[in-house]
């Protein structure tokens, strides 16, 4: 075999013949550089029906455009880096964008999955304050007002604000469109009274002021009648329906109470009378927002079955229904004595009743499950109470992070500040002081500069009450280009808020960027913490440099380097760590990154010491001093299953002292490989071309196209 030409650490460009077919850097910096990103879904979510909001970092280079495929089917082309995607299924969904370049050349980024769900949730602070809606398995939730919870647990569902009345609604929708949201609910039951829960106004009130809700960036319903309007008493709606432009609006609310009538006649009557019916009228999607029993209290047995009975119908006819959208249940509470049968939970502690927890585990996308996207989530928020300073430590999982502002050399600056509320009362040791923005006026941020990179892993920050309700945590190494890493949502003034990342972000600079504010005046924090650890330079740590896939050994090879001596200590032994991330490509294992390490009891795991023959000629490091080995994994079956499985790897080091230094994991599969090589013929022999295509691309797609060697990249 011909020895592998020298390369960069950014690169692997190497000159092979059959036995090893190269591929350029580590995948992940490869899509980072040159493919497009997805950020939105997350994987393994639950999100809620109707528009999904698909997001992606933009390619480098020069991009024509990005198609955007769901379940393998192209949905869109676009010039932009996001994209809604429009369904009422509820079940598992994939989703990759392929850059496609003026050159003609492509690449596809790796697929992310989702669940999609009708179910949400109908509460206020009172009714919600104890709930999850992430484990309730709800993809969103209202409040009746415009303003979303700021508990926690409520950053996981999306939240949909509501225009009750008349009054200020030119401000409540634009202070929605700013904040992101993209749904917006009309007047609620403005055909009942205020004695009852309704807004209580003409119609002619509805259509006057209807005009100011229209005409944004955002998606509107209609106004919420108590009446369906296709019962002869639902006249209200029928009225406004009739002098209203119908097109100012997506989408019908409804709300529907039945007394003491419920099992699966009365299931049937919903749906055929209400839903069906009210479709058949105005023929736009349907919102259930308010439906449940009432007359039956929870010691009524046969009450609570009947109710039962008329949920499990309603919510599979709901599902089954293309038009409906979304769908949530009202719940009372267990201490109304006379409709409590119809309680999903207890509201003095969250507690779910039977019939909470046949709401919870109706009518769910098949696979979804709520731990498993809880850990897929690339960061998570938590929000409290405080008023004093945040430590200078803090520990996760048995590690320990100092606040990386207390070191010597970090400076502060923010967009604006008033009078003497400086920058530097956010860092200055104290909990009196705080930084101060100009007021009404946005966006505003603070930026702190740590001199050099660091690693972070989470941001504490104690809101003054002039808070910000929508702000975004962005990250850059040199002040100019930033990446928005986290984005916190909360109406509360005075807070604290705690967003801790899943994996360290690398960064010089981290800037708080507020979008809009809890107040009509600014933005000021008393006390800021970043806490994380010194970066290492890799160079004098553990290196994985790329993949290529081996004919000879019927795999696919990490190339590796590693200095002879970390901090201080001589390496004793080297290798590399493997995981399952996903199986086929599709079904996630929940191998974390702190489990891929020696030792591992996590059976999806394993690793191997490299042997002598493992080290190469090749120079893959930047470092002269740096042993550059690499590791085979082989195919073992060579089938769809095989190839599409995703693999987590990361190299490692077993110092002097028996302890062990980790590189950063990266994921890729045989087929991602196999067609990124392919593609760009990245192969300098036909039999290694023809290898790729014959005994991988055409069995993980028969319809796989063949691409036409070229010949001009052989080398004799």
């Amino acid at each position: 075999m011909r020895s592998v030409r020298k390369g960069l650490a950014g690169f692997l460009v190497m000159v092979m013949v059959i036995a090893m077919i190269p591929v350029l850097a580590e995948v992940k910096s490869i899509q980072a550089a040159t493919a497009a990103e997805i950020t939105l879904p997350y994987e393994n979510s639950l999100v809620a029906a109707g528009y999904v909001k698909i997001t992606w970092k933009g390619a480098s280079g020069s991009v024509k455009n990005y198609q955007v495929y769901v379940d393998g089917q192209k949905v869109t082309t676009t010039t932009k880096t996001e994209y809604e995607y429009y369904t009422t299924q509820v079940r598992k969904f994939q989703v990759s964008v392929k850059t496609v370049y003026t050159d003609g050349s492509s690449v596809s980024s790796e697929t992310r999955n989702f669940y999609v769900t009708k179910k949400g949730l109908a509460v206020n602070e009172v009714m919600g304050e104890h709930l999850s809606p992430l484990e309730m398995n709800m993809g969103w939730y209202y409040t009746w007002g415009t303003n979303e919870f700021s508990h926690s647990t409520y950053s996981f569902a999306q939240f949909v604000p509501m225009q009750w009345g008349t009054g200020n609604e030119e401000n409540n929708i634009n202070t929605a469109v700013s904040r992101g949201y993209r749904y917006f609910l009309g007047y609620n039951e403005p055909d009942m009274g205020g004695d009852v829960g309704g807004s209580n106004m003409s119609v002619q009130t509805a259509l006057s002021n209807w005009p100011k809700l229209c005409g944004k960036d955002i998606h509107l319903g209609a106004p919420a009648p108590a009446l369906c309007p296709a019962w002869s008493n639902g006249s209200w709606f029928r009225s406004f329906m009739d002098s209203v432009d119908q097109n100012s609006f997506e989408f019908i609310p409804l709300h529907c109470y039945y007394g003491t009538y419920g099992g699966a006649e009365a299931a049937n009557t919903f749906l055929t009378e209400v839903v069906d019916g009210t479709w058949n009228m105005y023929h736009k999607p349907i919102w259930v927002t308010e439906f449940a029993i009432n007359g039956w209290g929870i010691s009524d047995e046969y009450g609570k079955k009947k109710v039962k009975e008329f949920m499990e119908a309603v919510i599979e006819g709901l599902n089954e229904r293309e038009y409906v959208e979304r769908y949530s249940w009202f719940s009372f509470n267990t201490t109304d004595g006379y409709n409590s049968a119809s309680a999903l939970w207890t509201n003095a502690t969250g507690e779910l009743t039977d019939l909470g927890r046949t709401y919870v585990n109706n009518g769910n996308p098949a696979g979804y499950d709520y731990q498993v996207a809880l850990e897929s989530r690339p960061y998570t928020v938590s929000i409290s109470d405080r008023n004093a300073l945040l430590p200078d430590s803090v520990t996760i999982k048995n590690a320990t992070y100092e606040d990386l502002i207390t070191r010597n050399g970090v400076s502060v600056t923010a967009s604006s500040e008033l009078g003497n509320n400086k920058a530097t009362g956010a860092i200055d040791n104290s909990i009196s002081s705080r930084w101060e923005s100009v007021q009404k006026v946005d966006p505003q941020s603070i930026t702190i500069d740590f001199g050099e990179t660091r690693n972070i892993k989470q941001v504490d920050i104690v809101w003054e009450g002039a808070s910000a309700a929508q702000y975004s945590v962005d990250v850059s190494e040199d002040g100019v280009n930033y990446e928005s890493v986290a984005t916190v949502s909360s109406s509360r003034g005075t807070r604290w808020d705690c967003i801790r990342f899943s994996k360290m972000q690398s960064a010089r600079y981290v800037k708080i960027n507020g979008s809009s504010r809890t107040t009509p005046y600014g933005y000021s924090i008393y006390d800021l913490a970043i806490y994380g650890m010194d970066a290492v330079d890799p160079k004098m740590q553990i290196q994985m440099h790329g993949y290529q896939i081996s004919t000879t050994h019927e795999g696919y090879r990490v190339v590796c380097s590693v200095e002879p001596e970390i901090g201080g200590k001589t390496v004793q032994s080297y290798g590399v760590v493997y995981a399952i991330g996903k199986l086929n490509g599709t079904t996630n294992t929940g191998v974390t990154e702190e489990e891929l390490i020696v030792g591992s009891d996590n059976p999806y795991v394993k690793s191997y010491t490299a042997v002598p023959s493992a080290i190469l000629n090749a120079q893959y490091s930047q470092s002269d001093t740096a042993i550059n080995y690499a590791q085979v994994m082989k195919f073992g079956k060579k089938n769809i299953k095989a190839f599409q499985t995703i693999y987590a790897v990361r190299a490692y080091a077993k110092l002097e002292d028996e302890t062990y230094v980790y590189s950063n994991m990266k994921s890729t599969s045989v087929a991602y490989l196999a067609d990124y090589i392919y593609t760009r013929q990245l192969i300098n022999n036909y039999n290694a071309h023809q290898y790729l295509y014959k005994e991988i691309l055409k069995v993980v797609n028969s319809d796989y196209k063949e691409i036409a060697f070229d010949w001009s990249k052989t080398k004799f």
